[in-house]
């Protein structure tokens, strides 16, 4: 089984030091969870970071990235979708939102869970 490094996501209250400057998980090294690139993360919880679809406005730098990926993933599943026949379904949307782009792709029209383009079915 490989060591795969385990992350806490919930930086904001918990730090990677302890209060006498120890790593919280005993190496010798800390890393930053915060500082991660989005390519070498599997699976994300969006506790600390938001609901993607709620539009947040104050994003921290790696939900930004954790965000626009969401919704890179997002656009994916609509391009490929078919029914059981196999027939296309691809409705997608027009991606007028000009909220945040580089983060929403389109499908934010404002900051909030109001300004969110849902997914058509």
């Amino acid at each position: 089984m490989v060591d795969s490094p385990r992350f806490d996501m919930n930086m904001k209250e918990k730090r990677y030091r302890d209060a006498r400057g120890k790593c919280r998980d005993g190496r010798e090294q800390c890393e930053d969870c915060r500082e991660t690139d989005v390519k070498d993360i599997w699976s994300v919880h969006f506790t600390l970071c938001g609901k993607p679809w709620f539009c947040n406005s104050n994003l921290q730098p790696l939900c930004s990235k954790l965000h626009s990926e969401w919704f890179r993933i997002r656009r994916s599943y609509e391009e490929s979708r078919s029914d059981d026949n196999g027939n296309e379904l691809r409705l997608l949307p027009k991606l007028e939102g000009s909220y945040r782009p580089e983060i929403y792709h389109g499908y934010c029209t404002g900051g909030g869970e109001r300004g969110y383009l849902p997914l058509k079915i």
